[in-house]
């Protein structure tokens, strides 16, 4: 690396100017340096979010787990042809339906097979369209599922929780929050309440940011979970003022 040459300063130079003149040189050294340490910083701040966000996930698989460990026996998928007809056939008429009929086949086909009935809404929701998506997050809450979901979460009994979780979520992909929101407002665990919080605002669906902005003003509810609906907030802010400076 070339050592930076500093000009010697003329014999009627005055001190006051020679100081001046060392003083730029070491700013001007100094400059890269900060450069760099700013760049730490940032890095720094980046992969402690996702350190935190591991944490989030981690927090709601314990909780899930020690549910799920309550469980007696795990149910098998039941061999033969004519569940996996019936499921295929149902399934196929969900698109030429009416709203009260989407609801009914929704639920139809939770009752045949939850693992594979949530596999199915979660391709409906990847590969659809927005109107698709939000016939069924409509079809989903109007089940009656939803409302028992919440029930196998806040109630005493835990034998569905890890499902409910997962319904719950799931209906959040589509559009509905407000399930999620109950569970935020009243389930006993401030941690995972606030690791539901945490997990929504990174999904990266704007239209949550009013409901996040009312639970970060109610003073009922306890100072973690407020104080994670204003991060949220944040998180969603920045996220829109990043897009929009792409954009630009």
């Amino acid at each position: 690396m070339k050592k930076q040459r500093v000009a010697r300063p003329e014999k009627n130079t005055s001190s006051k100017e020679q100081r001046a003149a060392r003083q730029d040189v070491t700013e001007e050294a100094q400059q890269p340096i900060e450069e760099g340490q700013d760049h730490n910083n940032v890095a720094a701040g980046q992969g402690a979010d996702e350190e935190r966000w591991r944490q989030d996930i981690d927090t709601l698989r314990r909780a899930a787990a020690r549910l799920a460990r309550r469980r007696t026996n795990i149910k098998r998928a039941v061999p033969g042809t004519s569940a996996d007809d019936s499921f295929h056939r149902i399934a196929e008429s969900l698109d030429d339906s009416s709203p009260e009929a989407r609801s009914a086949i929704v639920r139809v086909l939770y009752d045949l097979d939850p693992d594979r009935a949530a596999s199915f809404f979660n391709l409906v929701l990847r590969e659809g369209s927005p109107e698709d998506r939000r016939q069924l997050g409509a079809a989903l809450a109007d089940s009656g599922l939803v409302d028992e979901a919440i029930q196998g979460v806040m109630g005493e009994s835990h034998e569905n929780s890890y499902g409910a979780f997962s319904l719950l979520f799931l209906v959040a992909k589509a559009g509905e929050f407000q399930p999620l929101m109950q569970v935020i407002e009243n389930h006993p665990s401030i941690e995972l309440r606030v690791a539901v919080i945490r997990l929504l605002a990174s999904s990266g669906e704007p239209e949550i940011a009013p409901t996040f902005r009312r639970l970060a003003m109610g003073n009922s509810l306890p100072a973690e979970v407020r104080l994670a609906a204003k991060e949220a907030i944040n998180q969603i802010d920045g996220r829109k003022r990043d897009t929009a400076t792409s954009a630009a």
